[in-house]
């Protein structure tokens, strides 16, 4: 009896054609794919923030050059636009605080007779017009800390990080380290980051800028203090002496009492001392009315 076998010929399997969005990225960009339009807006945050996961990266040379050319061009016009919106924020909050502060006065001023220390003298300097450095440091590093802790709520329940992974890469992103070990791998992380990465980084950056001006403002009143307070010396008298009369004149002690504070130099002396030769054309040693007058004509 033959026993008869049903040959059936082996049909491969032809993969599914993909779509021309998706082989386009992937013929040109290595990583791990989501939303086409959500990815390449989420490369160019993360390129010209400088932060660089890694998990989108060019392949070839056309790519690789396009990147080149927009991180040098894009960073720094992103640079300019957001920090002009940063520091609108910012003034807005120190005018509503002075503001406040500004309204009350007048019933501070009422109980003045015993001034006493009070929270608006540590707030806003008074001399100066303007909030206290040290108000200012505070508020930009409440506004790190505020989008450390969005970035990292995010990672947690939209990424499913842990919480040290979590708090890991928020913080390593807007301080724009980004090792590359974690990225946003999902449509809605990376629609949040487009938009999270723009502002925490410049606010870090804004922060850092305000920790420096505090220790240089401090420095500068530590030299200013030293500065009043030290006896004059004959040294002082020589070198304060400019007219060489043998003694130091009211404008002269002001000029160097300034040049020790670092206020100015010699070079805006000079140049304040041309722009009053110019328009004292009589050489009398003072400006008059006439003077003004003639200058005009």
């Amino acid at each position: 009896m033959a026993v008869m076998r049903d040959l059936k010929p082996k049909t491969t399997q032809i993969p599914k054609p993909q779509s021309e969005s998706s082989s386009i990225i992937r013929d040109k960009f290595s990583g791990i794919e989501t939303h086409p339009v959500v990815d390449a807006l989420y490369f160019c945050i993360v390129t010209m923030c400088t932060i660089g996961y890694g998990d989108i990266a060019p392949t070839t040379t056309f790519t690789k050059i396009f990147a080149c050319v927009f991180v040098l061009f894009g960073f720094g016009f992103i640079d300019i636009l957001l920090s002009g919106v940063v520091n609108f924020v910012l003034d807005l909050q120190e005018n509503m605080i002075l503001t406040g502060i500004q309204m009350g006065q007048a019933q501070a001023q009422a109980q003045a007779h015993s001034h006493r220390f009070s929270a608006r003298d540590y707030i806003v300097d008074v001399a100066k017009g303007r909030m206290r450095i040290r108000l200012k440091v505070g508020l930009a590093l409440g506004v790190v800390v505020l989008s450390i802790g969005m970035g990292a709520l995010v990672l947690c329940f939209v990424e499913n990080l842990n919480w040290i992974d979590s708090i890991y890469l928020s913080v390593m992103s807007v301080t724009t380290v980004g090792y590359g070990d974690r990225a946003f791998k999902t449509v809605q992380g990376r629609l949040f980051a487009a938009v999270w990465l723009l502002f925490s980084t410049l606010a870090v950056a804004r922060a850092f800028m305000y920790l420096a001006e505090a220790r240089v403002d401090k420095r500068h009143r530590r030299i200013i203090k030293w500065v009043l307070d030290r006896d004059i010396t004959v040294q002082d008298l020589l070198a304060a002496n400019i007219n060489d009369h043998g003694f130091i004149s009211k404008s002269e002690y002001v000029i160097h009492k300034l040049k020790e504070m670092g206020k100015i130099g010699e070079k805006d002396i000079l140049q304040i001392c041309n722009q009053f030769s110019k328009l004292d054309q009589n050489h009398s040693g003072k400006i008059t009315l006439p003077d003004l007058m003639e200058n005009r004509l």
